[in-house]
């Protein structure tokens, strides 16, 4: 595998947000996941389950439901509007008040023409989305207590609704209560809050409620069916599949509960309700929960987001964990100086690096420091803004940021001494771009740098005048946004959006160069290589191709390669977020993704496809593996970013599953046995 030495890092405080709600868009095939920093983050079903771009939030913002609605997003909050998303520019696109306070829940007619939103004052506001407005049309009568869940029934003519210690039946076209449908007390002083609501088969009524019961209710009579006290505490979420045949709830009580409409008897035609699985993945309160293509999704205050396979065989692993750790870059390094930029919600700071010249031939052993890591800066940005990207030079001497409105460049001066690192100061650049980025890089020389805006517009920034300028634009060849951007040293761009359209570009000639093939897949990651004619690319369904600039075309070590990748490399769940590689080593390519690192050695044939390639006793005591191409280590958990410093120096960025459960807080108490 070769040896490394490694800049452990683990003062990057990440602290992930709690999951607030979670919605899916068919037309779209995506997952719309509000966080409690209001912000929102979209994920591809079709690429694995990747996260292929986010929406930032706020501080003084809030986001209590998310829908989707024929391919476009919006969300409800409690500044009591609803507000639709550019998907485009990743940015609220308009909004529309609610004349009716705070809004808890947001829902859309099966049309795609209204969206329902339930009140802090008692209504249920109706909105005109038709012809891609978005615009109040109507409210209903007004209730006592506030409305915190609703439902369209299947023809769309019915809105059920669930409050304070009660649910109620409206009628769309005229507004008024059709029925109301009472619930009892487990405490006469406490009143019974109905968090959640959904329709199920045959005009079936689902609620879940503040006593932890899981109630059941024939729409069509006002009539309780079934009541079961499913969790020990309040039930937040509920969900049907797409059968209607198949309810999922949970909340506080995080056990997931799953219920099947199932004959009564052998050979009777008479169906029932009945409790049929529990699930136990999550430690926290569940806030979000649905249902694609079989698998459901769920996810809280834990911050994780849980996919179970519901099709799969009880007794067989039916279930997987998507971690928190985002997927794109919240950690630069400046390599020339051994600086790393950790980048927060609303601030960035800058650190150095330990300094050691000692080594050993022990694999594990920590190395004496000369001097420790050192917080040099910390910069916080204007209003609380949230952050969308940042940067730094290589040299260390350019930094910048950009939040939904701006970019902000500064000059960064440092002391030249390897060891008197205390020493250092910041000048902002009066510099304004016209359009705002989603993704900023510096080439590595610093004489340029590269922003894709949130049109999709490349627009190239000069480092090396008095005054830094645009010298020139590239225009969008999609409208999909930018996630992924690289320069070589020769200076040519490499821009990846979530369209799957990747595109070179020559910085200095102002020129494109040619648009790679359109692969199935989005890219995760990707970098030039050790030689800067090659561009090595990872994509969403694990492969890893290399293309040659200069030829237009995969290399031929690509082409030999590319249908021979291990079935176990194919059927890993996380994705390549990081890719390094070192001029002295041309031939061994690292790749990171949160959990593990391999090292891909060009030089060494493939396995066989069967191959057991995370084999350890394969692995000999001197840590050299045996002969093909994977050399895999998961020592580290979570990487929020694996980079090459120098040839044997690795920079590795973990947060541990310990320092992210510190951050949580209190479960629900439950006896245990023994206890």
């Amino acid at each position: 595998m070769g040896e490394f030495r490694v800049h452990h890092v683990r003062f990057f405080n990440y602290q992930p947000k709690t999951i607030n709600c979670i919605h899916y868009g068919k037309e779209a095939n995506k997952i719309a996941i509000a966080r409690s920093d209001a912000s929102i983050e979209i994920w591809s079903v079709k690429n694995n389950w990747y996260q292929e771009s986010v929406i930032p939030g706020g501080e003084e913002r809030s986001v209590e439901a998310v829908c989707w609605q024929e391919g476009r997003l919006f969300s409800a909050g409690l500044d009591g509007d609803v507000e639709e998303y550019d998907l485009q520019k990743l940015q609220s696109k308009t909004s529309a008040s609610s004349n009716a306070g705070p809004l808890w829940c947001v829902a859309s007619d099966s049309a795609g023409k209204y969206l329902a939103a339930g009140a802090e004052d008692g209504c249920v506001v109706l909105f005109d989305t038709d012809y891609n407005s978005l615009q109040y049309y109507k409210s209903f009568d007004r209730q006592e207590g506030r409305i915190l869940s609703l439902a369209w029934n299947s023809t769309d003519d019915i809105i059920v609704t669930g409050g304070t210690d009660n649910i109620r039946l409206w009628s769309v076209n005229s507004g008024h209560a059709l029925q109301r449908l009472t619930l009892g007390r487990t405490d006469k002083n406490k009143e019974t809050i109905v968090w959640c609501v959904a329709f199920a088969k045959d005009m079936t009524i689902v609620s879940g409620d503040s006593r932890g019961k899981t109630i059941f209710w024939n729409g069509r009579q006002g009539t309780q069916i079934k009541s079961i006290q499913s969790h020990k505490a309040d039930v937040l979420c509920l969900t049907v599949d797409e059968t209607e045949e198949t309810v999922f709830s949970s909340g506080v009580d995080p056990v997931v509960a799953q219920f099947d409409y199932i004959p009564a008897h052998k050979d009777s035609d008479m169906k029932i309700w009945v409790r049929s699985a529990v699930k136990s993945q999550h430690t926290h309160d569940v806030r979000g929960m649905t249902v694609v293509n079989g698998t459901l999704v769920s996810g809280g205050v834990d911050t994780n987001i849980i996919l179970n396979n519901i099709e799969t065989k009880k007794g067989a692993r039916n279930w997987r964990k998507l971690n928190s750790i985002p997927h794109h870059k919240v950690v630069h390094v400046a390599k020339q100086r051994k600086l790393v930029l950790l980048q927060y919600s609303n601030y960035l700071e800058l650190w150095k690096l330990g300094h050691t010249r000692a080594s050993s031939d022990k694999n594990g052993e920590i190395l004496p420091l000369e001097s420790n890591p050192l917080k040099l800066l910390q910069l916080k940005t204007k209003d609380d803004e949230h952050i969308v990207c940042s940067g730094i030079s290589s040299d260390g001497e350019w930094l910048c940021y950009a939040d939904q409105f701006s970019l902000r460049l500064y000059k960064v001066t440092l002391n030249k001494d390897e060891l008197l690192s205390d020493q250092i100061s910041i000048k902002r650049v009066p510099f304004k771009l016209v359009i705002p980025p989603h993704r900023v890089e510096f080439s590595p020389d610093a004489e340029y740098l590269v922003s894709a805006s949130n049109t999709s517009t490349i627009q190239v920034v000069s480092l090396q005048e008095d005054q830094p300028a645009v010298v020139h634009s590239f225009q969008a060849i999609s409208g999909n946004p930018v996630h992924l951007m690289s320069v070589s040293t020769d200076k040519v761009l490499a821009v990846a959006d979530v369209g799957h359209n990747i595109t070179l570009y020559n910085l200095q000639e102002k020129k494109m160069i040619c648009s790679l093939p359109k692969y199935s897949y989005v890219a995760t990651a990707m970098i030039f290589g050790a030689d800067p004619n090659n561009l090595v690319i990872a994509y969403a369904d694990q492969k890893i191709l290399e293309f040659s600039i200069p030829d237009e075309e995969y290399t031929e070590w690509c082409k030999t390669n590319c249908n021979k990748f291990p079935s176990k490399w194919l059927k890993r769940y996380n994705k390549i977020s990081h890719i390094s590689m070192s001029p002295a080593h041309p031939d061994k390519i690292l790749l990171g993704d949160d959990q593990t690192i391999c090292v891909l050695n060009k030089s060494e044939p493939f396995p066989s496809f069967d191959a057991d390639i995370y084999n350890r006793t394969k692995w000999a005591g001197d840590g050299k593996a045996n002969q093909n191409a994977f050399h895999i280590c998961s020592k580290y958990k979570y990487m929020l970013h694996m980079e090459l410093l120098e040839d044997d120096w690795l920079v590795i960025v973990e947060q541990t599953p310990i320092a992210l459960s510190e951050t949580l807080p209190m479960t629900l108490a439950q006896k245990k046995f023994g206890t």
